[in-house]
């Protein structure tokens, strides 16, 4: 609680320093209410909608930093000895009820399915904000598929204030994907043959999908033309060239027009178009494409943060060993505390436990966190980034030229 208060200021200075309003607002009052954008997520403890605990974690949007959590279980490992023993006999319903009056330190808040955790854990936050932070989560960045948001409007926690749902175009990427690829099998498009839907096409569709939301913030017009060009992007040929709408940043045809050169032959840059046939039955570009989801996105915003403070919440707690809600939530705090300050988080739990920190742990904590700022640094650098694409192209070469060479090696019924 001590860091997400420190947290609290942190974020309220840092809207004052971009808003004129919220600075004006602070300084006459405060404690005064402020409106912040965040990010929300959900993490369970097990995969497959099963688990019995489960975290909801809100980062602000302009900061990066988590400003509440909740850890929910629906399990108590000692109400469950207990239920056990009256279902043996060796304990009777009335000591049974008796026992749980006295049963204060219950593990179990929550009582409903997994899936029912995250949108719990959203009406909660959402609850106590203000009381608790002097804040109103008036923009909400969430995954497409969330019932979170509908079960915050629902509760209405600001009165005479609208909450807005953000889209995050990661999850609007991986969409788009799993729609292209659903399409080659259900209605047949992909397989082998000039102008298929093939798993290299999806993908170089999904990536153009991503690319002209990223490139046109702030136009929703232009975000929805460069989605369609990407796709007539790809059915072009030599005897019908459809690069009118396509943007010289990114497609080659125009590039060429622009330097006042003959266009190379489309043979050349794509192995493998796409035909008109198959182009013309792709009804998930009308779904993508909706003026109501591209709004939502004009922000250009994705859940990495949550992405990335759930990969350290479950360093701390992995998820192959089973554990409690007090558990569970020693390693949240731990894990937030840590991604909002740094490896020096630990020293005020050091100095609750009476351990003294010396001149080598302090040096220890600050070379992990420049370690970290530089790694973080450093998966933003273009280069570092080509040199991922070209591990990862090779790796995947040489994963297909092994299973060429080894042939079948495993499948149902082989024998």
């Amino acid at each position: 609680m001590e860091s997400l208060q420190k947290t609290r200021e942190l974020i309220r200075q840092a809207y004052a320093d971009v808003n004129v309003e919220v600075a004006e607002q602070l300084k006459n009052e405060a404690d005064a209410v402020i409106n912040i954008s965040v990010s929300f997520d959900g993490t369970w403890q097990k995969r497959g909608f099963t688990s019995h605990c489960g975290i909801g974690v809100c980062i602000d949007i302009l900061t990066g930093l988590v400003i509440d959590y909740e850890v929910l279980s629906s399990y108590c490992h000692s109400c469950a000895i207990k239920e056990n023993a009256k279902n043996e006999g060796k304990m009777t319903e009335q000591e049974l009820t008796s026992w749980r009056e006295t049963h204060s330190d219950c593990s179990k808040n929550f009582t409903g399915s997994s899936k029912a955790m995250e949108q719990e854990a959203a009406k909660r936050m959402w609850a106590r904000s203000v009381s608790r932070h002097q804040m109103r989560y008036t923009e909400m960045l969430s995954d497409g598929d969330s019932a979170a948001f509908r079960e915050v409007t629902s509760l209405n926690p600001y009165p005479g204030h609208e909450i807005v749902k953000l889209e995050c175009i990661n999850h609007a990427h991986k969409r788009m994907g799993t729609a292209l690829r659903k399409l080659c099998t259900e209605k047949r498009l992909g397989g082998k043959g000039v102008g298929k839907l093939t798993a290299n096409k999806c993908k170089t569709l999904q990536n153009y999908y991503r690319g002209a939301i990223l490139n046109n913030q702030g136009s929703l017009e232009k975000m929805k033309a460069e989605i369609w060009a990407g796709l007539l992007h790809s059915m072009s040929t030599d005897e019908n060239p459809l690069h009118t709408r396509c943007s010289p940043t990114w497609c080659w045809y125009r590039r060429a027009e622009e330097s006042s050169r003959t266009p190379e032959s489309h043979k050349g840059h794509s192995a493998n178009f796409l035909s008109k046939e198959v182009g013309q039955q792709l009804p998930v570009y009308h779904r993508m494409s909706r003026d109501s989801l591209l709004q939502r996105m004009q922000h250009g915003g994705t859940q990495n943060a949550n992405e990335c403070l759930n990969s350290v919440i479950w360093a701390r707690c992995p998820k192959t060993v089973f554990v409690g809600r007090s558990r569970l939530a020693a390693a949240a705090s731990m894990a937030i505390a840590t991604f909002n300050e740094g490896a020096s988080a630990m020293l005020s739990v050091m100095e609750r436990l009476w351990l003294e920190s010396t001149v080598i742990t302090l040096s220890e904590m600050s070379a992990s966190d420049t370690v970290r700022v530089a790694k973080a640094e450093a998966t933003l650098n273009a280069s570092s980034k080509r040199k991922r694409k070209v591990v990862s192209s090779a790796k995947k070469i040489k994963r297909h030229q092994q299973e060429l060479k080894e042939g079948p090696t495993y499948g149902a019924g082989m024998s």
